[in-house]
């Protein structure tokens, strides 16, 4: 019972503060008209904030410090001042588009601020059971060199998939409340069992679920750059945390990550950037092939809880085969919408 008090507490806090919040956010946008541009690969039309990351963030950490579950060692206070700066950076790109080049910056700075406040990885899991995969082969600065690469690559191109993915109503929110909630129960099984690291996700599954309200098709408010920016940020951090079940977390968001490696060799292949946006993505694809929006995002939402789940329940060859198997599907599907809009 204390156990379910102490996950319950700040789950609804964080769900009530990001529901007044976004509803707040709302009201303010209408009467500044501070509104997202239309066009382009945007498929939303009408006025439309896209300043909803701000009461995700906003809502996440109160209800991290109301529910006084926590104590905030250095880092969790390097990650109280990334969260912080995320805030400001996302506000400023969601009000003047920014170019990716700025954005790509900005996350390598963040993931270094995060490494110089002690966030390190020493080693991999490894998912199928067996030995871990070491990083800690060289060392500068009491950190793995090697480590401290991976650090910097795995949070950015988690940001950057969780921004790629914010495409559609309630898309990157549902996927990352999937993610999130593996996380929670990754971190109060007997592999993980740590309690800190539980009431986190569950604070940001609750701070999730308040802004989909206002997100799911038609959305009446978007999460923007500072809640795609954040969401990436939080789920690759808490994977570290969660004592290298980096690999864990990589299956739980595979489809996403799947469909932005093929979109990035896509795009490479033709010769353009690979941090350019476009309609390569497989959520558009789905949609130009007649797929209705909320199919399209309930078939990803689909596809991302069955990585979750298998990636919880499955153990050693067992896992191999059936995340095989769903690795293969995912991209049968994403290459087929190529072939069928081509």
């Amino acid at each position: 019972m204390q156990n379910f008090i102490l996950y319950l507490k700040p789950f609804l806090i964080s769900f009530f503060l990001s529901f007044v919040f976004i509803k707040a956010i709302i009201i303010l946008s209408k009467k500044y008209r501070l509104f997202d541009q239309v066009g382009g690969r945007k498929i939303h039309s009408g006025d439309i904030s896209r300043l909803g990351g701000l009461g995700i963030i906003a809502a996440f950490w109160l209800a991290i410090f109301l529910s006084g579950s926590l104590v905030f060692d250095e880092l969790k206070i390097g990650l109280i001042i990334c969260c912080l700066l995320i805030f400001i950076f996302g506000l400023w790109d969601d009000l003047k588009n920014l170019s990716w080049k700025k954005q790509i910056i900005f996350q390598v700075f963040i993931a270094i601020v995060m490494i110089c406040f002690g966030l390190g990885v020493d080693y991999i899991a490894n998912p199928f059971g067996g030995r871990e995969f070491r990083l800690d082969s060289f060392f500068f600065m009491d950190f793995s060199v090697l480590g401290s690469i991976f650090v910097i690559l795995w949070i950015v191109g988690f940001m950057n998939v969780v921004n790629w993915l914010d495409g559609m109503d309630g898309l990157a929110g549902g996927v990352g409340a999937i993610g999130a909630l593996t996380l929670f129960f990754l971190s109060i099984s007997d592999l993980v069992n740590q309690p800190p690291l539980a009431v986190m996700a569950i604070a940001l599954v609750g701070a999730l679920l308040g802004f989909l309200y206002f997100n799911f098709n038609p959305a009446k408010i978007f999460m923007g750059s500072s809640g795609s920016f954040f969401l990436g940020f939080m789920l690759s951090v808490l994977a570290i945390f969660a004592g290298g079940k980096i690999a864990t977390v990589f299956l739980v968001m595979g489809f996403p990550i799947l469909d932005a490696f093929w979109v990035i060799l896509k795009r490479m292949k033709e010769g353009k950037s690979p941090f350019l946006g476009d309609r390569g993505h497989f959520h558009y694809q789905l949609l130009d092939c007649g797929y209705s929006e909320r199919k399209t995002v309930s078939l990803i939402c689909l596809l991302s809880a069955l990585f979750g789940f298998s990636a919880l329940v499955f153990l050693g060859i067992y896992k191999f085969i059936v995340l095989l198997l769903l690795f293969a599907t995912a991209s049968l599907l994403i290459k087929g919408t190529w072939l069928w809009r081509s």
